[in-house]
């Protein structure tokens, strides 16, 4: 609910007069994107399917990390856009192209009805040959700065308040890759847990929980704060937006206090 009554507040990025029409697009595209998987992982928290939850918050996380970058300065905007809204998106048509033509590569019947929409996704071969030479230079480089690792990277050593500590945010991604690549440790994590006693289950389960909403939460204000400084909106607005958000936290810092007193008893009582 907390993040519902926030979403409205993002009209001075989503109404802005200076954007052109395919700037507009750009960032409502993306805007949506993060909302969407954002709420989907709350109905998954939910329903306590934390780990699927994982992967949908890595993609608000990716598509916030995006926007930020997207709309970190306005002397960088121009040609960010142009990287992502044209350069990325022809080379993901060329990777869309390939991944088609080797599905019908491998049926019996790559001409009947049922596979018109794969060969939809084939493009003509002068544009296949136009597109890799265009890419072929500048893909890897492109493909780099976009990646996480990259926009992390970049606005990390900007020195910009808004991004301070985005370093931290390594962890949880590499938790929510192994989850969704299924390898020995995203197949074995969840099942490792279930196995726990039931206090220390249950408290784990809350604090992780807790996690992951306070994340959404965290990657809404930050698109909300890039936002508003880019379009030159009221940013004063973003101190009341804050208090709404460390509210809605509270509970989730409690629960992670509660699962330290019960996983680590010991260096607890300590401090």
């Amino acid at each position: 609910m907390a993040t519902r009554s926030l979403l409205p507040r993002m009209r001075p990025v989503s109404t802005y007069r200076g954007w052109q029409p395919r700037e507009r697009q750009t960032v409502s595209f993306l805007l949506t994107a993060t909302a969407r998987a954002s709420e989907s992982a709350f109905l998954l928290c939910a329903y306590g399917q934390l780990w699927d939850a994982e992967v949908l918050v890595r993609s608000a996380l990716e598509g916030s990390l995006k926007l930020a970058y997207l709309l970190q300065g306005r002397e960088t905007f121009a040609a960010r856009h142009s990287e992502y809204a044209d350069q990325l998106f022809e080379i993901a048509l060329l990777k869309d192209h390939r991944k088609a033509q080797s599905l019908l590569a491998a049926v019996p019947d790559p001409d009947a009805p049922r596979w018109r929409p794969i060969r939809d996704l084939l493009l003509p071969d002068n544009e296949v040959a136009e597109l890799s030479a265009r890419h072929k230079a500048a893909r890897r480089d492109l493909e780099a700065r976009w990646g996480f690792t990259g926009l992390v990277a970049e606005l990390s050593r900007s020195g910009d308040p808004n991004f301070k500590g985005l370093g931290a945010l390594a962890h949880s991604y590499s938790m929510a890759s192994h989850v969704q690549h299924a390898d020995m440790v995203g197949a074995s994590i969840a099942l490792e847990r279930d196995h726990r006693p039931t206090e220390r289950r249950d408290a784990v389960h809350l604090a992780h929980e807790g996690r992951l909403l306070s994340d959404l939460l965290d990657f809404l204000f930050l698109r909300l704060a890039v936002g508003y400084r880019f379009v030159a909106a009221d940013m004063s607005q973003l101190v009341d937006m804050k208090a709404a958000i460390d509210e809605a936290q509270a509970p989730f810092r409690q629960a992670a206090e509660q699962w330290l007193r019960i996983e680590y008893p010991v260096e607890c009582a300590e401090r």
